[in-house]
């Protein structure tokens, strides 16, 4: 019987972290949760209640209206509303930096996302779960891939869930400034944990990443 353990996974914006995890996940029977999905249905919920996101105040208005239920990386219920087919939209992805940059919303976010993960079995993926949100995790692992190989990955991906406007520019403009949000915002920062093994997926297929990883945990 394989014992249960917590895999912490961080890394940058579209270096395949969600996909590639998801699928280790299914293939060790482990729960899989993408902590990004929560930030970005919050981002989505802000965006509808006409938020005006360079007013910190006003986004920490909206944590105490905010009641979720993580069902997968597809689905999410924000206050009984799927919340899924909209967490990739344009308005979120231009405004979800000023959501993780903001402390209240964090460590609101930190504190839940511990409470999903008290019984062990669990690959959770996001910006500061190997550093705050899992630090004592038995295996911590590092996405990292060029950003114009993950901007042609999300402008592919764009393509085949028919999400638009999908401008291959524009992708790479944001995940450039996500990446400079994510590594340089005071609070949670992704950065390199000391314990985390990196993983460059610039140059690797789908199913090289899956089958480093899947060594790399059978070790564990």
């Amino acid at each position: 019987m394989l014992k249960k353990i917590n895999i912490a996974v961080d890394g940058t914006a579209g270096s395949g972290k969600s996909s590639v995890m998801n699928e280790v996940a299914k293939v060790l029977k482990m729960n899989f949760i993408d902590t990004g999905v929560i930030y970005r249905a919050f981002t989505k919920f802000c965006v509808k209640n006409n938020i005006n996101f360079f007013e910190p105040k006003e986004i920490e208005s909206q944590i105490d209206l905010f009641s979720y239920k993580y069902i997968n990386e597809n689905e999410i219920l924000v206050n009984g509303e799927d919340y899924g087919p909209y967490i990739f939209d344009y308005d979120v992805v231009e405004n979800i930096k000023y959501i993780a940059q903001n402390v209240k919303v964090r460590e609101y976010m930190v504190n839940l996302q511990r409470q999903m993960v008290i019984e062990k079995n669990n690959i959770v993926i996001g910006r500061d779960i190997t550093t705050v949100v899992l630090p004592d995790a038995e295996l911590k692992i590092y996405f990292d891939c060029s950003v114009e190989a993950r901007a042609k990955r999300r402008f592919e991906q764009n393509i085949k869930n028919n999400i638009l406007p999908n401008v291959y520019e524009d992708i790479l403009r944001q995940i450039k400034q996500r990446d400079d949000f994510d590594k340089n915002r005071s609070t949670g920062p992704l950065k390199i944990d000391k314990g985390a093994w990196i993983l460059d997926t610039s140059n690797l297929t789908f199913e090289e990443s899956m089958k480093v990883i899947l060594n790399k945990i059978e070790q564990i």
